[in-house]
């Protein structure tokens, strides 16, 4: 059958990672080449599942049955945005190991679909079969291929992996979207990232210092091309404007959009001091906004599926420490195209969450990154000769902040051209991975 399948699960909570299956999507059905492409679900129980994956299934997808839960399972503690506690990892500890034993079994076993049947339940049996069925597998665009030494690290690395072995196992077509790589740091994580990507039939970086991390390792050059987030359209604008007069904004405001996120500082020592320095460098670049005759709104980019992914909680320890009639908070659940035409009403942006700045940008609003996780941010703002525009999260310091921001605000109209001249590059890369994908066949 002409079907494909997107990897891993749908997120409709995070509205990055929610961009990025539906333009997977998109784009596998571009190619011409499959009657119908699936994406996998999300959730390891019925209320989780209806948070991340019903705004997708609204818009039309056809989902399946994801069978990895995640060690968690579904049970998420409020309190611990920036630390996990030892009881909580000891349980997802003894999960993984119960999923790892699980799932290098069905590995073994899945070209015969009456022994997964046998050894399984019927869930699994049905998402195996749809792989047996279909031409193509596809890895959604994103960052989620790097690992920084933690002693989860091996079997982080055999998580994300698994329906790209499955896949193989089946002697499938896998094509890896454009993602960021490295680091590599921790017990089995290199050897197993090698193994698996040197049987991938296309794999793309999303930037240069990704391609290079990755074709290092590999030995091989990685081709690089724009995270897939840069070709969502934009949604409804008179959904947008709703959301604006909701708030007691217009467009003629001078807005700055600012997206902020609980972070846990992995591989560093101190995450609660950083955590602290990081929310009180941009309360001050929000007081410096303030005085500019700004107005500040607060944006929900990810709203779970845990505590740590929860943008809610760092706008609540914001709010605590500032507080001002000119700083609103789009305290909402939006989609992520009528995010993006949100985000395309504001002036300014200030974005922690990397998609908000790759929708922001993709919109022409000139904007400054705070990096965290690997080399994304650092990568694609490089790439868009923007580098004087990004900081990483635990080197942000308020003077820093004010002093970006004023020399942006001083170059504003350069910045707005540069990025009005770099959306031909967007069009461009998203033929070019057309092209190689429907050269597979």
């Amino acid at each position: 059958m002409n079907n494909a399948i997107i990897v891993p699960g749908v997120t409709d909570l995070n509205k990055g990672d929610q961009a990025l299956v539906w333009e997977s999507w998109r784009l596998a059905k571009d190619t011409g080449l499959y009657d119908e492409v699936y994406i996998l679900d999300a959730g390891d129980n019925a209320e989780e599942r209806a948070l991340l994956c019903k705004q997708s299934e609204e818009h039309g997808f056809k989902l399946l049955d994801n069978i990895l839960k995640h060690p968690r399972r579904g049970q998420h503690k409020s309190g611990e945005h920036i630390k996990e506690s030892k009881l909580e990892l000891l349980k997802q500890i003894r999960n993984a190991g119960l999923d790892f034993k699980n799932t290098r079994h069905l590995i073994k076993i899945c070209n015969d679909l009456e022994k997964v049947k046998k050894d399984f339940d019927n869930k699994t049996y049905q998402t195996v079969k749809q792989f047996h069925e279909a031409k193509t597998i596809f890895v959604k665009g994103g960052g989620f291929i790097h690992a920084y030494g933690e002693k989860t690290a091996p079997y982080l690395m055999w998580y994300f992996l698994f329906y790209v072995r499955l896949a193989k196992a089946l002697g499938k077509k896998v094509v890896f979207l454009p993602n960021s790589y490295g680091p590599f740091i921790g017990l089995t994580v290199k050897q197993q990232v090698r193994t698996v990507f040197n049987q991938l039939d296309l794999v793309y970086a999303r930037e240069n210092v990704s391609s290079k991390s990755l074709g290092e390792l590999l030995e091989k050059k990685i081709p690089v091309e724009m995270d897939l987030g840069f070709f969502l359209e934009k949604g409804s604008q008179e959904e947008a404007l709703k959301v604006l007069k909701k708030y007691n904004l217009t467009p003629e405001d001078k807005i700055v959009g600012v997206t902020i996120r609980p972070w846990r500082f992995p591989g560093l020592s101190n995450p609660e001091g950083l955590y602290k320095k990081y929310i009180d460098s941009v309360v001050e670049l929000t007081k410096h906004m303030l005085s500019k005759g700004y107005k500040v709104a607060l944006c929900n980019q990810s709203l779970g599926p845990n505590s740590h992914e929860d943008d809610r909680n760092a706008i609540k320890d914001l709010l605590e420490k500032v507080q001002d009639p000119n700083i609103i908070w789009i305290n909402e659940n939006l989609p992520c195209d009528t995010l993006k035409a949100l985000y395309s009403n504001f002036y300014f942006f200030i974005g922690t969450r990397f998609h908000s700045i790759i929708f922001s940008l993709t919109s022409l609003v000139p904007s400054i990154a705070i990096g965290y996780g690997g080399n994304k941010a650092l990568g694609i703002m490089g790439d868009f000769n923007l580098d004087d525009y990004v900081v990483q999260i635990q080197d942000v310091q308020p003077d820093l902040l004010i002093t970006m921001f004023d020399k942006a605000i001083s170059e504003y109209d350069t910045i707005k051209s540069q990025l009005d001249q770099s959306m031909s590059l967007v069009t461009d890369s998203r033929n070019r991975l057309i092209k190689d994908i429907q050269s597979l066949y």
